[in-house]
């Protein structure tokens, strides 16, 4: 049955900026560094597939912490690996949603992932914890600064400019995303040792023996003001090519992300988002263009394209479940190489290749996927049409969660990947629409001590 719909802002399809949004939820630090896991490919190489992993499987056949496998009644072989990872480390990436309606959940994620920091940070665990955002940029968003998986570490008091959205009313979310939560102006980022020995400003927070490597305030308050990324990005988000090329960068000894995931350490991506992945290539965004293609426009006889050509570029259901699918631009089914959407393989392989790597170090070590997006606050995702037909023109679908604030858009490329990845017994979705973030985040450092044996 569809939930109500409860509006913010009225759906913007263009602006003078040149760039579309459509608004939907109205919504020792020492150690050893993963140098070479993986593919090689540097980012502006990102058009390359750097895995073939099937996003349906996910398993090196490792058991995560817990778990009992029965074992074979002649041998006695339990057919896995070693139980917990035994490591310390534990390399945190988000990646947040910075889109013009996202300033309330920024607000509630900068302050609930407190929690996860501090209970990690107590366990005596050494941490980095690094974000960027889900702009890649579009031939919409020209008006955008896309950061395409680079690490952002700074106050969000020092960058208030980002908190303003200018739609069809402007939008200022510097209260209720940053002001609210975090009262430090800028940071002084302590040089610690990297990769190759050298001293510098990392652009990510480390935390270990409980010090953080950010000067003169405590790690939650560090949390608070570095998670909230703004709400002047792109409208088209594409968080799985972030995280891709994030992972890509933390490989690339010219980057400043270089050395971000280390070797042995256990890798954990979160990612916020009130709306579908647009993670789509670059040789085929003529879709998006009034000039190309208008096939997977909801309206298109329009001017401009909503947020639905990423849903209907990407998605096929049947009755009430939804998978990927890859597509050329006329909606014909096409190999992985041709699709306009980049392929979930593109992205399962790469978090397995990183798993893999990390395994060859620490035996035990599972790669954990969580999103943090539009499911029940139990983890499920309904997929169903609306009779909003604004909010099925915006998005190609109908709401997958309500609150009082508005809704959001049920994941189909990232729960893909979160289920391939999974873990036995764990719960990689959680709600955006819940009203704070505390049970997701207490969820998340549950499973990470649990791979650890903690």
């Amino acid at each position: 049955m569809s939930r109500p719909h409860v509006d913010r802002l009225p759906l913007v399809r263009f602006a003078e900026m040149g760039w579309v949004s459509a608004t939907k939820w109205s919504v020792g630090f020492a150690g050893a560094y993963l140098i070479a896991c993986g593919p090689t490919v540097t980012v502006d190489d990102a058009g390359s597939d750097p895995g073939s992993t099937s996003v349906g499987d996910g398993s090196t056949g490792t058991p995560s912490a817990g778990t009992s496998p029965n074992p074979d009644p002649d041998t006695g072989d339990t057919g896995v690996g070693p139980g917990p990872a035994m490591t310390n480390q534990v390399d945190i990436l988000f990646v947040v949603d910075n889109s013009g309606s996202m300033g309330e959940e920024q607000g509630e994620l900068g302050v609930s992932a407190v929690q996860l920091a501090n209970t990690l940070a107590g366990a005596n665990l050494d941490l980095h914890i690094g974000v960027t955002t889900t702009d890649n940029g579009n031939p919409w968003c020209d008006g955008t600064t896309p950061e395409a998986g680079d690490f952002r570490m700074s106050s969000c008091r020092s960058r208030q400019a980002e908190f303003f959205f200018q739609g069809a009313v402007m939008v200022d979310a510097t209260q209720e995303a940053c002001l609210d939560v975090c009262e430090t102006d800028s940071f002084t980022i302590e040089p610690t040792p990297g990769p190759n020995g050298g001293l510098a400003p990392r652009p990510w927070l480390e935390v270990t023996a409980g010090q953080s490597n950010v000067a003169g305030i405590d790690i939650g308050e560090a949390v608070r003001c570095m998670l909230p990324q703004g709400i002047n990005g792109c409208g088209f988000e594409q968080p799985l090519e972030s995280m891709y090329k994030a992972v890509l960068r933390s490989q690339n000894d010219s980057e400043n992300a270089f050395g971000f995931f280390r070797a042995g350490a256990l890798p954990v991506v979160i990612i916020v988002s009130d709306e579908a992945d647009c993670s789509h290539s670059n040789e085929q965004d003529t879709i998006f263009l009034p000039d190309g293609d208008r096939t997977f426009w909801s309206l298109p006889d329009e001017g401009a394209p909503t947020s639905a050509v990423c849903w209907n570029a990407g998605v096929s259901c049947e009755g009430p479940q939804c998978n990927s699918v890859n597509l050329d631009p006329l909606g014909n089914p096409t190999s992985e190489a041709d699709a306009v959407m980049r392929p979930v393989s593109r992205y399962a392989g790469l978090l397995q290749e990183l798993e893999d790597s990390a395994a060859t170090v620490t035996p035990g070590v599972d790669v954990l996927f969580h999103l943090i997006g539009g499911v029940g606050s139990d983890g499920s995702v309904v997929y169903q049409d609306t009779p909003d037909q604004q909010f099925q023109d915006d998005f190609g679908i109908g709401p997958g969660c309500t609150s009082p604030a508005g809704q959001a858009v049920p994941p189909v490329r990232m729960r893909e990947v979160a289920e391939g990845l999974a873990t036995p017994g764990a719960t990689p979705l959680h709600s955006i629409c819940d009203p704070n973030y505390d049970g997701a985040f207490s969820a998340i450092a549950t499973q990470i001590l649990a791979e650890l044996g903690l």
